[in-house]
């Protein structure tokens, strides 16, 4: 795993989305999140469903739902991305892997007219587009390096045809054509079995290591994040509430929701014991939220809880949270 990195390849600075409807803000499930991930680095961004995760990933790619209001600002190398999707980096620069390799791809044709598609559009060489046996060659190549036993078997293949190991791996291929800078995983593993989502995860560090990409990888798994992160943003209620390399996060979690979602997992030295739970939900509409967005939820709020809503401080080296109480160290008094 690749720890030290010095520059950044992806910058997302203070993003937010909303919703409005018919000139009506209706919600603001993203609420002004940063940061960032270094060439050859892979971050991820875990979280309960709602907090905020995939929409930052689609405005990273610039594939916002209808009625969707961004704000802030998405660099790649230092060069700001429109959130329209009109910029060239999406699918030249950037890529994603989505989590469900059945409905990834449109069962009418077959996966190397798909990724012909693909590369038709994205892919360049002094400036003009690959010949059809150059391309079918690219293509080739890139499935062999996801591990596919005879590719010009799987190029051939519609989706149905191979099994949903194979396709995740065909879907990875696919992602890796034009040969991006930065490598979205959104939840790749979920409708995968055990022994499969294994086998994915080493690819994919397999590959970090060999083309050198950074990778952000959207997961509510912290088993996950712990096998292959590098730093890690938990994201709650659209803000990130803690931040830090992987292992001292998960190692020593400041925040209440982190502590938490490393409690409801199963755990070696607890066999058979009730898994712990955070009580409650995450808030449906963040309009008009005052306060610690998790206090409703946190087994150790204070009084000052209900009127500050804190920012991220430093708990250790490069390791922040935003808590009042994990922020001081006699605690807060209620």
């Amino acid at each position: 795993m690749t720890t030290a990195h010095t520059t950044e390849l992806l910058r997302i600075d203070d993003l937010e989305v909303a919703f409005e409807e018919r000139g009506v803000l209706t919600n603001r499930p993203v609420r002004g999140i940063t940061l960032a991930v270094a060439p050859g680095e892979v971050v991820g961004i875990v979280g309960e469903t709602g907090c905020g995760k995939s929409l930052t990933g689609l405005a990273v790619l610039g594939l916002l739902p209808k009625g969707a209001v961004p704000r802030g600002r998405v660099l790649l190398d230092g060069v700001e991305q429109p959130f329209d999707g009109s910029g060239s980096a999406r699918g030249e620069a950037i890529s994603i892997v989505f989590q469900n390799p059945g409905t990834a791809f449109n069962p009418v044709f077959t996966l190397g007219r798909q990724m012909r598609d693909v590369v038709d559009r994205h892919r360049r060489v002094d400036g003009h587009r690959l010949g059809r046996a150059a391309a079918k060659a690219h293509i080739l190549h890139y499935l062999a390096q996801v591990g596919l036993p005879d590719p010009e078997r799987v190029f051939r293949s519609y989706p149905h045809e191979l099994s949903g190991g194979m396709l995740q791996r065909a879907m990875i291929a696919m992602a890796l054509v034009c040969e991006p800078k930065l490598l979205i995983l959104d939840e790749p593993t979920t409708a995968l079995d055990v022994t499969i989502a294994k086998q994915i995860l080493e690819l994919i560090l397999e590959l970090r290591d060999g083309f050198g990409f950074g990778v952000l990888l959207i997961t509510h798994n912290l088993g996950v994040v712990r096998e292959v992160c590098d730093r890690i943003a938990v994201l709650y209620a659209g803000r990130v509430v803690e931040t830090g390399p992987t292992d001292a996060v998960l190692r020593a979690p400041a925040h209440p929701y982190t502590r938490g979602l490393l409690g409801a997992l199963p755990a070696r030295h607890r066999p058979g014991q009730a898994l712990d739970a955070i009580r409650g939900a995450v808030p449906g509409n963040l309009l008009g939220l005052t306060g610690c967005s998790f206090r409703e939820r946190c087994p150790i709020a204070v009084d000052a809880c209900a009127d500050i809503d804190p920012g991220l401080g430093p708990v250790s080296p490069f390791h922040e949270a935003a808590c009042i109480v994990a922020a001081a160290p006699e605690g807060v008094s209620s």
